[in-house]
């Protein structure tokens, strides 16, 4: 996926949401929609099986003086990025492949792409109420992304190219989004899009940018932007409130959310994939093969399910609540459940219908973000005394017992 692996923003109970404002009740488009509502869930075989991997558990050292610290996002070399806290500003983390930690500064990370390049936001005090700046970290040098007389930025995807979308407000006085443009080849290109209240969320490698945009009257809508010259609207879909954008594929095809739908959107259609339910909040919520993942209310429960191809939805073999945060290319998944404890998830990994359950550094909470290629999984977890570090599971083969 070309925007590289960001943070899993993790759906409630562990999930920020994005907009807590309550929309008008939105119209019915009078297009035809391809409401394919795949509600006959189906369990995988021996889902509770052992699976033939196991995973080594060690923590990501922090910086000294900073008690908590938590991965954010990785790649398929190894690089890990994350942010510790506690001792004044957070500041971001570069973790090498060998676990070697690196102060990149003052700020928090949101994505890693391909090539190592870090992206982050960093708030600056003193300069108006609502300043916040983008910067990308690479090989010792920081570039500044900052649009001139831009506010409060946010700018959470880079693609393997360094392109970044990002939406801006105009002034250092206010926070809302009235601007978009994508940093490309060192400088700013604005994008066509109209008014406030715009996100923008993914981009892919060739360049598409896909978001959503809330107005203060009027229908919220998701779009995609194929080139900085043209945007368009996605599908509409029911629900109610605002849309969730969440990831965009090589193929252009996005998934995202429109409370209480999982949408897929390919070519001019949308697909609910579940009426109850929600797609992964991040970038690996697709692979390049179109498998999705997420939860679907099952009986009343949230259950992790992965979509295949878009398809109808597989129940992975936790117990609920649980969710599927990520999925890699070779179609493994990552996920939670606090099935035995509300208040402290579990990290599993599901892999061609077989669970591992990934275990922690000796506290109850233990939550994946993101997987690579490689197997490699990255997040958070407890210590014994209850303090929060980064983690990373690697995978260590084994041989099965016949």
């Amino acid at each position: 996926m070309g925007s590289g692996l960001r943070s899993n923003r993790s759906s409630a109970p562990f999930r920020t949401s994005r907009d807590g404002a309550t929309m008008p009740e939105p119209r019915l488009p009078a297009v035809v929609l391809a409401l394919a509502t795949a509600l006959v869930l189906t369990t995988p075989p021996a889902a509770a099986a052992p699976a033939d991997t196991a995973f080594a558990v060690a923590e990501l050292p922090g910086l000294p003086g900073y008690p908590t610290h938590r991965a954010i996002a990785l790649n398929d070399l190894g690089q890990v990025v994350g942010a510790t806290y506690g001792n004044g500003a957070p500041h971001a983390v570069l973790w090498s492949p060998g676990g070697a930690a690196t102060d990149l500064g003052t700020g928090v990370p949101t994505a890693i792409n391909r090539r190592g390049q870090v992206l982050g936001l960093v708030p600056v005090s003193g300069a108006g109420p609502y300043v916040q700046e983008p910067k990308i970290w690479f090989e010792g040098r920081v570039t500044d992304l900052t649009p001139a007389g831009a506010g409060w930025v946010i700018a959470q995807a880079i693609n393997s190219h360094g392109v970044v979308p990002m939406t801006y407000s105009p002034s250092p006085a206010g926070y809302h989004q009235d601007r978009a443009s994508v940093w490309r080849d060192g400088r700013h290109v604005p994008l066509p899009l109209p008014g406030a209240h715009l996100w923008l969320d993914a981009v892919n490698d060739a360049g598409v940018v896909v978001g959503s945009r809330t107005p203060m009257s009027g229908e919220p809508y998701a779009f995609r932007c194929p080139t900085t010259a043209s945007c368009a609207p996605l599908a509409a879909a029911p629900g109610t409130g605002g849309y969730a954008v969440e990831a965009v594929n090589e193929a252009g095809v996005v998934v995202g959310n429109r409370y209480p739908l999982a949408l897929r959107w390919e070519g001019d259609a949308v697909t609910v994939l579940a009426d109850e339910g929600g797609v992964a909040d991040g970038p690996q919520a697709i692979n390049e093969r179109g498998d999705v993942v997420g939860w679907s209310a099952v009986g009343g429960v949230r259950r992790a399910v992965v979509w295949p191809g878009g398809g109808k939805p597989v129940v992975l073999g936790v117990p609920g609540p649980a969710e599927a945060v990520a999925v890699n290319e070779r179609g493994d998944v990552v996920g939670w459940t606090s099935a035995e404890d509300p208040d402290a998830p579990r990290a599993f990994l599901w892999r061609d219908g077989r669970v591992t359950y990934l275990g922690s550094l000796g506290g109850a909470h233990s939550l994946p973000v993101a997987i690579n290629d490689r197997g490699v999984v990255v997040g958070e977890s407890t210590t014994a005394d209850g303090v929060l570090k980064a983690v990373r599971w690697t995978p260590v083969p084994t041989t099965p017992i016949h």
